[in-house]
């Protein structure tokens, strides 16, 4: 998500970017996240015209920090007045996972001059306005290194870069280079406007309509079946989140293996029978899997689009393991990782989607009612 956090500043003589550069980007080093990726966007909060135009502060701010929506926000509440009394210098992430996003947050909460934290929707104009349109992007971040975006190699873009490199000289990047942005979020980008924003916000919003769907009825379905799918799942996320070595990938993507293996054995369990040439026994999960889907239904494109998802989902453990015997570097891990826990879900969605009949309930009471025996023998 896009968020921004904000700092007092109106009382610093001089410029004062570098003040809170070392401040934000340090504490994001402290964190030691595994993968960040990101364009910064800086500049100042540019409200002033809002309020010259008789809108009431308290009404403009709940409007701005959308205090009736649903967006991610973490103001600090009894420094709201300094977003009207004072000048906020603003830091934006365009892209930064929720968990990070408060992670950092928490971090600087303690700090006198940080005013809190605002998740970005540019499906409203004004959010598009303040901080699309009146900062732009400065930087890319990608892990411990930092790019300076320039739009050219003209002398002044050069002495700029210079400058900045002398303002970020007190934060432990391993590398700060330099970007040519060729001119994108400038007036020569005719894709900077407003409406190419919104739509792309509510493209990412009808995504995450979609994947919340594909994970409630995951959870709501397939758990009739599997009852213990609930707990790998969690596991798998745990892991990834918490990763930041190729081993603990390779961890991540092992249970995702498990839960392929785990949810056959549910659907289909091993037999003795050989169909079509093709074992149907324990340690065959491929063609076991495959058979349920020729059961369930007939359709060959359904069939398709298991043998498909199931061969992909095949390929990125293996690459996996190739990554991880080679001692890569983490960064492909995760990204190959992140594939392999997405193609896993994308299999159970369609192993829902070729079920034509309520999967059978497989409640296993057995411990619980000898639990209750042995309580109630007790009990006598």
């Amino acid at each position: 998500m896009k968020v921004a956090y904000h700092f007092k500043c109106g009382d610093i003589e001089g410029r004062y970017d570098s003040v809170f550069y070392e401040l934000i980007f340090n504490n994001l080093l402290r964190l030691k996240e595994p993968f960040i990726s990101s364009k910064i966007l800086i500049g100042d909060l540019l409200i002033y015209d809002y309020l010259r135009q008789g809108n009431n502060p308290s009404d403009f701010l709940n409007y701005l920090f959308q205090v009736k929506g649903d967006i991610w926000r973490r103001i600090v509440t009894d420094k709201v007045k300094y977003f009207i009394e004072d000048t906020a210098f603003v830091i934006c992430f365009e892209t930064i996972p929720k968990e990070l996003a408060n992670k950092l947050n928490d971090s600087l909460a303690n700090e006198e001059r940080y005013l809190g934290a605002l998740e970005i929707d540019n499906s409203l104009e004004l959010h598009w306005w303040l901080y699309g349109e009146c900062i732009g992007p400065k930087f890319r971040l990608l892990n411990k290194e930092i790019n300076i975006l320039i739009d050219n190699n003209e002398p002044e873009s050069l002495e700029y870069v210079e400058d900045i490199k002398q303002r970020l000289k007190g934060i432990q990047f391993d590398n700060i280079n330099t970007e040519f942005s060729n001119y994108r979020h400038s007036v020569f980008d005719d894709k900077h406007n407003y409406e190419h924003a919104k739509r792309a916000t509510e493209w990412k919003q009808g995504m995450d309509s979609i994947f919340t769907t594909i994970t409630d009825e995951i959870i709501g379905k397939l758990t009739d079946t599997a009852p213990d799918l609930t707990d790998k799942l969690w596991s798998i996320n745990q892991t990834f989140i918490n990763a930041q070595t190729g081993e603990q990938y390779a961890q991540a993507m092992t249970s995702c293996r498990r839960v392929f293996e785990y949810i056959t054995d549910c659907l289909f369990p091993a037999t003795n029978e050989i169909i079509e040439g093709h074992s149907l026994k324990k340690d065959k999960y491929k063609n076991r899997l495959l058979e349920f889907a020729k059961r369930e239904f007939k359709s060959e494109t359904n069939i398709d689009l298991i043998v498909t998802n199931t061969s992909s989902l095949f390929d990125e453990w293996n690459k996996l393991y190739e990554l991880s015997n080679k001692g890569v570097h983490s960064d492909p891990h995760r990204q190959e990782c992140r594939r392999c826990i997405i193609r896993t879900i994308l299999l159970l969605d369609d192993l829902i989607a070729i079920k034509r009949t309520p999967f059978e309930v497989n409640v296993k009471g057995e411990k619980f009612i000898s639990d209750f025996m042995e309580r109630h023998n007790a009990s006598r």
